[in-house]
């Protein structure tokens, strides 16, 4: 049994180390930070990809920006009434994506 305590005392300190309990919404860059977090929740999961037929793609720079100058991007990842909740059928983007992901906007919504 020691040695199951040693190791959720080392999981936690590395928890700790590591910053995951903190939530960077500084400087966000569409390449490294906002474009993983839609191709992994929008574009991959196969509604918003290059492909699509039903929806729109949000596979590019432009797509997004598009989406998110009409401003139904950020109300619908926030669930907001009047806009469809997205992504469909998913939980919703965590309080760090979507904080991210407003922070990018707020900041210009700039293709950096």
């Amino acid at each position: 049994s020691m040695a199951i305590g040693l190791q959720a005392c080392y999981k936690n300190n590395l928890e700790t180390l590591s910053g995951n309990t903190k939530c960077e919404t500084e400087n966000m860059s569409f390449q490294n930070d906002i474009k993983v977090i839609i191709n992994v929740s929008c574009a991959i999961s196969g509604c918003h990809n290059a492909n699509a037929t039903t929806t729109f793609s949000l596979s590019s720079y432009d797509d997004v920006k598009m989406i998110v100058d009409d401003q139904r991007f950020l109300k619908s990842i926030r669930h907001e009434a009047g806009v469809s909740p997205m992504p469909k059928s998913a939980s919703k983007l965590s309080e760090c994506d979507i904080n991210k992901i407003a922070e990018w906007i707020n900041s210009g919504a700039l293709n950096n």
